[in-house]
C-alpha cells in the first residue's frame, strides 16, 4: 500500500511539473506571437510614414529611411524610381508631411514570418519653389506586406487600395 502511494505521488508530482512546463512554453509562444503581431505592425507604420514624408531639404536621407525598412519588390520598386522622386522633389522644392492615421494587423502567417498590415495615413504637401499655390492634401490608404528577415520586420509590398 505504501509503496503504491509512492509512486502515485511521484506521477502526481511528475504529471504537475509537465503541466507546469507546457503552460510556461505556451505562455512564451503567446508572447512571441504577440511580439511579432505588433513589430509586424511597427514596421509598416514606418515605412508608411517613410513614403509619406518627403523634404527637399533632406531628400537622400528620407530615401534611404524608405530602403531601410522595405525588402524584396517594394525596395526594387523604390529605389529603381528613387532617381525620378528626388529630381522632382529638389526641382519643386517639395516639402511633404505625412501623419499616420490607423495601422492594423490582418493577418499573421502561421510561420509568423509573414504578416499583412493595413495602413491609413494622410500628408499634406507644399512647395517652397516660389509658386503661390495652396498646400495640397493627400491621402493614402495601404496594404503591406512584411516580411521578417534576419530577425527584422520589412515590407516587401506596398499596395493603395481604395
Amino acid at each position: 500500500m505504501r509503496r503504491a502511494l509512492t509512486v502515485g505521488l511521484v506521477l502526481l508530482v511528475v504529471a504537475a511539473a509537465l503541466a507546469v512546463r507546457y503552460l510556461a512554453l505556451a505562455r512564451t509562444e503567446a508572447l512571441a506571437a504577440a511580439e511579432d503581431r505588433e513589430m509586424a505592425v511597427r514596421a509598416a507604420a514606418a515605412h508608411a510614414v517613410s513614403l509619406m514624408s518627403i523634404d527637399h531639404r533632406r531628400i537622400d536621407d528620407d530615401i534611404k529611411r524608405a530602403l531601410a525598412t522595405s525588402t524584396g519588390p517594394e525596395r526594387a520598386q523604390y529605389a529603381a524610381g528613387q532617381a525620378a522622386l528626388r529630381a522632382a522633389t529638389l526641382k519643386n522644392k517639395a516639402v511633404q508631411t505625412g501623419v499616420l492615421r490607423a495601422s492594423a494587423l490582418a493577418s499573421l502567417g502561421g510561420d509568423r514570418r509573414t504578416a499583412q498590415v493595413l495602413i491609413v495615413g494622410d500628408a499634406v504637401i507644399h512647395w517652397e519653389d516660389g509658386r503661390k499655390a495652396p498646400p495640397e492634401e493627400r491621402f493614402f490608404r495601404w496594404r503591406m506586406d512584411v516580411t521578417k528577415a534576419s530577425g527584422l520586420w520589412l515590407v516587401s509590398r506596398a499596395e493603395l487600395v481604395q
